[in-house]
């Protein structure tokens, strides 16, 4: 039986550099959510810099999950406008 030595590069990881990535924008754009409003999206942006722009799924569920936190944070106001809810105290 001969065995042999793998690169590291060659060998699987349980998660991809762009995976961790990817948890990285997703986790960044939780932790922009109660700072402002439209923060979440710089998210999907800066994540356009790098590797995981490659990846189609990964984009679209970073832009998924950012444009529904930024919408959460301003439904509260939506409903005020629409008369629907007084939830936003002045």
């Amino acid at each position: 039986m001969l065995v042999q030595n793998l690169p590291s590069e060659e060998r699987e990881r349980f998660i991809s550099s762009t995976g961790w990535k990817f948890l990285g924008f997703l986790a960044l754009a939780f932790a922009l959510t109660p700072i402002f409003y439209g923060l979440p999206l710089f998210s999907p942006l800066f994540a356009m810099g790098t590797s995981v722009r490659l990846r189609k799924t990964k984009m679209v569920w970073l832009w998924v999950v950012a444009s529904l936190l930024v919408l959460m944070s301003i439904a509260p106001y939506i409903l005020r406008i629409a008369g629907v809810s007084n939830f936003v105290v002045d």
